[in-house]
């Protein structure tokens, strides 16, 4: 058991991110605000573009199956991966922890590059992006339990 790799814990949900920085096995955890200021989750629109008009039956559909909210989650999710494969490389953590909702997770793991899931260490399909970093810390203590 490592004690003293850093560990990035990533909250999520559609639309929030907070990053935590666990200096130590079992430390404290610090969030870091400043890794997630300027991803924001992108407009939605009424409607997704392009709509399809039949001469019978019930009168219009969307074509794209997606609606404009998962879109925006998606990419929301998406940019986070990207943030987060950039901080694990640069600040040199050695263990990731996700907890976000089960789509959320699916959509971050598919999002998040090959060497950056090897450091992978737990994760959870729990909405926690409310919680303080001292109930979180208990969740990573649990996690890491199981593991």
């Amino acid at each position: 058991m490592q004690m003293y790799g850093k560990c990035l814990v990533v909250v999520a949900d559609g639309e929030n991110a907070r990053l935590f920085e666990e200096g130590r096995r079992g430390g404290p955890l610090a969030e870091r605000p400043a890794w997630t200021e300027d991803l924001t989750p992108t407009a939605t629109t009424a409607h997704a573009k392009g709509r399809v008009f039949e001469r019978f039956g019930p009168g219009s559909h969307t074509i794209d199956a997606m609606r404009p909210k998962d879109r925006s989650e998606a990419r929301f999710l998406e940019n986070l991966a990207e943030r987060v494969d950039k901080l694990v490389v640069s600040e040199g953590f050695e263990d990731v922890i996700l907890i976000a909702p089960p789509r959320a997770l699916g959509v971050l793991r598919s999002a998040l590059p090959p060497a950056t899931l090897k450091r992978l260490g737990a994760s959870e399909a729990a909405e926690r992006c409310g919680e303080t970093p001292t109930a979180l810390r208990d969740v990573v203590r649990r996690l890491r339990g199981q593991a």
